[in-house]
């Protein structure tokens, strides 16, 4: 994998981590498969994107004021989640000191079209670990990263069948978004994996 280089953050990139054919396989099916819904934030108004969360028993976490319980595994997701992690660098780990464990939980998002985004936010609930993986599936969309006081640090269109590792200080730095691009009409898939554990 690429190895951004950021200071301050701990980013991996694979431009090509699956084949497009396999790539366009995954998103079909799981467009198909995952239990999407269009969660209410706490201020009464849709998220702006449809999401399905997935993993193991125990796994949920809080973000927003919204409680995530994850829904029992499909095989789709624990498949392409064993290719994830072997793919995430063994650096990923050692640089924070940590045990190298196996993802337990994804949240998937489903961007319908451009309109669809995510907001300008950190990863960092407290039972997330400092490794979280991303795949993108179906459109490209701009992926952005901004440091505490705004600047723009990295700005990528996500291909199909791309993954991307934010590990480190990432999340307590960094802030990240999918900003609304309404000339973008098809759909778009992300997989984010991540280590839930209460303390």
């Amino acid at each position: 994998m690429e190895t951004i280089s950021i200071p301050g953050a701990e980013v991996y990139y694979d431009k090509a981590f699956l084949p497009e054919v396999e790539a366009t396989q995954l998103f079909e099916m799981l467009r198909k498969k995952c239990t999407w819904a269009r969660r209410i934030t706490s201020f009464k108004s849709a998220v702006p994107r449809d999401e399905a969360y997935y993993g193991d028993r125990g796994a949920n976490y809080s973000y927003s004021r919204r409680e995530y319980t994850p829904l029992s595994w499909i095989p789709e997701l624990l498949a392409i989640k064993t290719r994830v992690e072997q793919a995430t660098p063994e650096s990923a780990y050692a640089n924070v000191k940590l045990s190298r464990l196996p993802y337990n939980a994804v949240l998937c998002n489903l961007y319908r079209d451009g309109n669809d985004s995510v907001g300008l936010h950190a990863d960092a609930e407290p039972e997330m670990g400092p490794v979280i993986a991303s795949v993108s599936l179906g459109a490209e969309r701009l992926f952005r990263m901004k440091a505490r006081n705004g600047t723009s640090v990295f700005a990528e269109r996500l291909p199909h069948g791309s993954l991307l590792i934010m590990a480190g200080e990432t999340q307590r730095n960094f802030k990240h978004e999918v900003p609304k691009e309404p000339a973008v009409t098809l759909p778009r898939i992300n997989l984010t994996f991540r280590r839930i554990e209460h303390r």
